[in-house]
């Protein structure tokens, strides 16, 4: 089986990739997903959260008061490596579960989104890895239509990200995504093709 890590910066379209390899039918492993979970009500990275923050980051009813993770984290990088250590080692093993029954089932290929692959060191676990490339002013603009954000603080959050230099020297095969939907898709496949033959 091959497993494939997909990354890329925010507002890059790596997302939307892994939604179209969903739609043509391939398991696509969200880590995002999997750290959201660890972090809703009841979710196991809570416990640890907590016993490294205290309340601070906890409304009344105990749930994670993610605006004020958003607030800590873009403000403080050493609390910021101090809240990722929380939850990064919890999504990894559950992503290391995930591919044990995966392979098991006897898929093909597995692909795998991961924004942070290359900051958390693990990209010598995939087969191989595609990155998502956009150009910088068209990132800031997606960004701001889905978000609402203004660009002081979109600047902030891509300054904190790993260059988009650093993944392309890094990456099996880069994915550039400067157009439409359509364009998107069919540099998907093509990505596709090559991986496959």
């Amino acid at each position: 089986m091959l497993n494939i890590a997909i990354t890329g910066g925010i507002g890059s379209g790596k997302t939307e990739v892994s939604n179209h390899l969903r739609d043509l039918g391939y398991t696509v492993i969200d880590a995002d997903a999997i750290s959201r979970e660890m972090t809703a009500e009841g979710g196991k990275a809570l416990p640890l959260i907590r016993a490294k923050f205290g309340e601070q980051l906890f409304r009344e009813d105990g749930s994670l008061d993610r605006a004020a993770v958003r607030e800590m984290i873009y403000n403080d990088p050493a609390k910021k490596a101090l809240y990722e250590s929380c939850t990064t080692r919890l999504v990894l093993d559950d992503i290391a579960a995930i591919r044990e029954r995966s392979e098991l089932s006897g898929e093909e290929v597995i692909f795998y989104d991961i924004p942070l692959l290359f900051e958390t060191g693990t990209e010598g676990d995939y087969d191989a890895v595609w990155v998502v490339v956009t150009d910088t002013e068209i990132r800031k603009r997606r960004i701001r239509e889905r978000s609402g954000l203004e660009d002081a603080v979109i600047e902030s959050i891509m300054e904190k990200q790993m260059s988009d230099r650093y993944k392309i020297n890094r990456a099996d095969y880069v994915i550039y995504n400067n157009g439409t939907l359509d364009e998107l898709h069919s540099a998907t496949k093509k990505a596709l093709k090559s991986f496959l033959k």
